[in-house]
């Protein structure tokens, strides 16, 4: 081999050798998702469909998908309080093409509820957060109570008799929690009637198989509302409703404010720059025209918080909720 031809072999080596220090130097998780996302992005929404929850969700979805160019394909996986649609965000691959809808009830409660199959939420990367629930006491107009302090005054002198309806059982239902703890600081005692959806504690309410309700407002009672069907008593969170201002918020008697949370997460793992695409999609879809009318016209209050935020506010929050809930397990069980 001529003296040319050596030259010109080491020439191609160093480049090689060169273009492998390359590839070395570049992490892995950017090889592989660089071009991120190639294909739709399922889109676990742990509620059922037509609720507010769902609507909202699949709204925030549908303003996202125009900045990522990929659609995501909402799939309902309701049941047990959201945690069976958690448990299939937890338990998906972490390549960024399984995410799902969290709430309030999935994080902050489902951990502490007996038979609930995760106990932490290690299992999750929270995304982001982009909405607060309304949530309301309510009775028919009819009833005979103009006031919270009225019913809490009737329900005092007449323990057991206050039918209270909620979603599921007391312990696992943020509803439930907040009346239980009402039951200790006003001294009353209510009789609890679990019951399925916001359709469900509607239909009971309006009946007159339960005295009182309490739900979030949205598509299953904004129509109630509207017609003065029912009549707002309390305001467990949430901004209040244009007229109501007078009506009292639990913060404000009881001073005790609840997590309040409608967000997205994804399994944990899920690799930095996915994340960051995520975290700069829904930013963006946040203010969306179509999302922020959807909002809007289910009276739920846009709540922003990026990832980082979000997973502070769930690492503060959740713990509190732990201890609220196994003092009132305990204060049962006397």
């Amino acid at each position: 081999m001529g003296v040319s031809a050596m030259k010109h072999e080491k020439m191609k080596m160093v480049i090689l050798a060169i273009m492998l220090w390359a590839c070395l130097a570049i992490p892995s998780d950017y090889v592989w998702t660089a071009d991120y996302p190639t294909r739709p992005i399922h889109y676990l929404i742990p509620y059922s469909a037509g609720g507010a929850t769902d609507l909202a969700c699949r709204a925030i979805a549908d303003a996202a998908s125009k900045v990522l160019g990929q659609p995501f394909v909402p799939i309902n996986r309701g049941g047990a309080g959201g945690t069976l649609g958690a448990m299939n965000v937890m338990t998906a691959k972490p390549d960024g093409y399984t995410i799902g809808g969290c709430s309030t009830s999935n994080l902050s409660v489902a951990p502490f509820s007996d038979n609930n199959p995760y106990k932490d939420l290690k299992g999750f990367t929270q995304i982001m957060n982009f909405g607060n629930y309304v949530w309301v006491v309510m009775v028919r107009d009819d009833a005979p109570w103009k006031t919270w302090k009225e019913f809490i005054e009737w329900a005092r002198k007449n323990p057991g008799e206050a039918k209270i309806g909620i979603a599921g059982a007391k312990s696992n239902s943020i509803h439930g929690i907040c009346f239980w703890l009402i039951e200790r600081k006003e001294n009353v005692k209510f009789t609890y009637i679990p019951l399925k959806g916001t359709a469900g504690l509607m239909t009971t309410l309006l009946g007159g198989h339960t005295n009182l309700t309490a739900s979030s407002v949205g598509t299953a009672t904004v129509p109630y509302l509207k017609t003065r069907k029912i009549r707002i008593l309390l305001y467990l969170a949430g901004s209040k409703l244009p007229g109501t201002e007078d009506v009292p918020t639990l913060e404000e008697l009881y001073a005790f404010k609840v997590p309040n949370i409608l967000g997205i997460f994804a399994p944990k793992g899920v690799s930095e720059p996915v994340l960051q695409k995520l975290d700069d999609a829904f930013a963006k879809g946040i203010k969306d025209p179509t999302f922020v009318k959807v909002m809007n016209q289910m009276h739920m209050p846009i709540m922003y918080m990026n990832r980082t935020e979000m997973t502070s506010y769930v690492a503060s929050t959740t713990p509190k909720m732990g201890k609220l809930i196994k003092w009132l397990k305990e204060e049962d069980a006397k």
